[in-house]
């Protein structure tokens, strides 16, 4: 990632921390990492670098300093745009991937391996040709793959795949519909890297995967229900909360209290409250039990005691009363359920 790439995820009002983008590009999913990452607006970027060396971001935030685009916080690690950098930030028109909302939902990274994988498989066979060298992927890939062309495999195969690729990419913008035709790899055409059209495009090659990543997203949300490539996707597709919290979650539902589920499942009663927080975080609002777990007097309480954007709140700054009476847990959960009602935004 590059000094532009960190530009574009950076505000001008708000102090980012460059640990907590880090760790969500590396699908490092703490609670205090997918909280500040809703708040960042940046969730979407959950996982899609998990090779990236720690401190990665650290000498793309040096050079935007050097250039007073941004300056710091209490810590180095906090960041936020000067005048100067919004304006360059304005300027940039950097791109932004319009299915992003929906990554989430699916395992992306996995999804763009099968598509890929699928569409080299079925352009060889189109062609009759048997020997030729598959694309690096992983054993799992390879195998679902394989299985879904021997089920798939008949002399319209290719048409099908033509016509419902072609139908994805037209619903995209036209420079990231060639940044994903590009990629493609078949008979007699080797692919491109991120690398090569970034060069040839004057983009930055974490700008040029975001455009192939939105058009992957939009070939899996099509494929959804109808197409050759539903079954082989299928798999791909995943709650964004993780399967504890899940389990969590339905014992709330079924009208258990914290210690009775904590007990039940040998957990710690914290363990549930990061489950919930989690679940809060990764759920849309109306999917959360928010009236059943932060009653009406709980909010009022808080909403008494909180004032100003939400990330100048602090739970060790509420009143003792306050605090001895709600646990952090009640503290954060407001914060997530104003953010997501689109109250007292920084």
């Amino acid at each position: 990632m590059e000094a532009a790439d960190l530009l574009a995820l950076l505000d001008a009002q708000q102090f980012r921390r460059l640990r907590v983008i880090e760790n969500l590009l590396r699908g490092k999913k703490t609670v205090s990492t997918l909280y500040w990452g809703q708040r960042y607006r940046a969730l979407y970027l959950v996982g899609l670098a998990k090779k990236l060396p720690r401190g990665a971001l650290d000498a793309p935030a040096q050079a935007l300093q050097e250039r007073g685009l941004i300056v710091t916080g209490e810590t180095p690690d906090q960041v936020r745009l000067t005048e100067k950098g919004l304006d360059a930030q304005r300027q940039a028109t950097y791109f932004t991937p319009l299915t992003r909302a929906s990554w989430n939902q699916i395992d992306l990274m996995a999804a763009r391996e099968r598509i890929l994988l699928a569409v080299q498989v079925v352009s060889q066979y189109a062609h009759a040709v048997k020997r030729y060298y598959p694309l690096a992927t992983g054993t799992q890939t390879r195998q679902a793959v394989r299985r879904w062309f021997y089920q798939q495999a008949h002399s319209s195969l290719s048409e099908q795949m033509f016509d419902s690729l072609k139908e994805s990419l037209n619903r995209l913008p036209t420079q990231v519909a060639e940044a994903v035709t590009a990629l493609f790899t078949g008979y007699q055409q080797p692919g491109q890297t991120a690398a090569q059209l970034a060069q040839a495009w004057q983009y930055t090659p974490w700008e040029v995967t975001l455009m192939q990543l939105d058009g992957m997203m939009q070939i899996a949300l099509d494929a959804r229900t109808t197409g050759p490539l539903t079954s082989l996707l299928r798999p791909t597709w995943q709650s964004p909360v993780t399967r504890s919290a899940q389990q969590t979650l339905a014992a709330v539902g079924q009208g258990r209290t914290l210690d009775q589920i904590a007990a039940a499942r040998g957990i710690k009663v914290n363990t549930a409250r990061e489950h919930l927080l989690e679940a809060a975080i990764l759920l849309p609002l109306t999917r959360f039990p928010y009236d059943d777990i932060l009653t009406a007097s709980i909010r009022q309480a808080f909403a008494a005691a909180l004032t100003g954007p939400i990330d100048s709140w602090q739970y060790t700054a509420l009143p003792e009363a306050l605090q001895a009476r709600y646990a952090f847990f009640y503290f954060r959960l407001y914060a997530i359920w104003c953010d997501k009602r689109g109250e007292q935004r920084a």
